[in-house]
């Protein structure tokens, strides 16, 4: 029997075939899925597990779907509801929709494209918003957050290098959780980096491009050890998140089993936001899809946009990561100053 995400995969290759047929893609099948996803994200954080295993299926197949359901998280953290919400689980769904417009062997290819090539590509964004006008001309917001999806917040996105608040918050939030799901993701040129691992990539490398508020969205609410993941504390156990603390990501709730005089084997609950002096060293394992049950996630209301990222914690992991930066670039500078 297929899971959810596998019949929502299908519905997605077929609205990528349309496109290639130039036939109108199912909006209306694809606004199905939106409702869906937000309907499951305000139950359990299931799909998010699902999104951050590693499901297997075409990279831009799941991408598409990946970054629908990790941008609603985030818009969640943002104060995004209602009507809001679904549209942007919709433009989740679409946001490289136009990619499927550029021939397939030039987006596997290997080796540098050429000045032409990049063009092409850089393209992709215009074309997705004329397939989306195309189907509805009523829907101009899905089509204004399909082209700008590739916009950065300093001026270095495409198609057009808007900058700031001149590009659309919904296109930001696609924007940021795009390049978290490639550094989630298996490629063919490098292994697919930890969740954790990847939220450092980004306040690190990426820090200019996506404004901060949205950034600490997507620490918090994707959470640097996300549900399922295996990790080992300072004490030596090993545990699994199965709780998040939002305010702090850092400190997750985990159940550690562990072995007993003889065969037994105990388990219990270890919430690390309330033991200062356990905490985790190290990842072991991503997050396993299906290992997750419902009702082991721990229950994050919507909260003003107002009142999110104000914790000192994110002010002083971010602040760090920003200092870290700095240093990094300045040996850079004194390396090239120095050659």
């Amino acid at each position: 029997m297929k899971t959810w995400y596998e019949k929502a995969m299908q519905t997605l290759d077929e609205a990528t075939v349309a496109v290639r047929r130039q036939r109108n893609i199912p909006l209306r099948d694809l606004e199905g899925l939106a409702s869906d996803i937000v309907a499951s994200l305000h139950e359990t954080d299931e799909l998010v597990v699902e999104a951050l295993s590693g499901p297997a299926g075409s990279p831009l197949l799941t991408n598409l779907l990946n970054v629908s359901i990790l941008g609603t998280r985030v818009g969640i953290g943002l104060g995004y509801y209602g009507d809001e919400l679904h549209r942007l689980a919709l433009a989740g769904l679409v946001h490289d929709i136009g990619l499927f417009t550029v021939p397939a062997g030039l987006l596997t290819k290997s080796g540098r494209l050429t000045p032409e090539e990049r063009t092409l590509i850089e393209q992709h964004p215009e074309r997705g918003a004329e397939i989306i006008l195309s189907c509805n001309p009523t829907l101009e917001w899905l089509a204004q957050v399909t082209c700008q999806a590739h916009e950065r917040w300093n001026g270095q996105g495409y198609p057009h290098r808007l900058k700031g608040r001149q590009i659309h918050e919904m296109a930001q939030i696609c924007g940021v959780v795009d390049v978290f799901d490639a550094l989630v993701s298996e490629r063919p040129y490098r292994p697919r980096l930890f969740p954790h691992e990847a939220v450092k990539e980004l306040l690190v490398a990426e820090r200019a491009t996506f404004p901060r508020e949205i950034l600490k969205a997507l620490v918090e609410q994707l959470s640097v050890y996300p549900l399922g993941t295996t990790v080992r504390l300072t004490t030596g156990a090993v545990g699994v998140v199965v709780k998040i603390n939002s305010r702090y990501p850092l400190r997750p709730v985990v159940t550690v089993t562990e072995e007993e005089r003889g065969d037994d084997m105990r388990s219990y609950e270890l919430d690390l936001s309330r033991t200062p002096l356990i905490a985790v060293v190290e990842t072991l394992k991503p997050p396993v899809a299906g290992h997750v049950q419902v009702g082991t996630v721990l229950s994050r209301p919507a909260m003003p946009s107002s009142t999110i990222g104000v914790s000192d914690h994110f002010t002083s992991l971010l602040e760090s990561l920003d200092a870290i930066a700095s240093s990094l670039q300045a040996v850079v500078e004194i390396k090239k100053h120095r050659s």
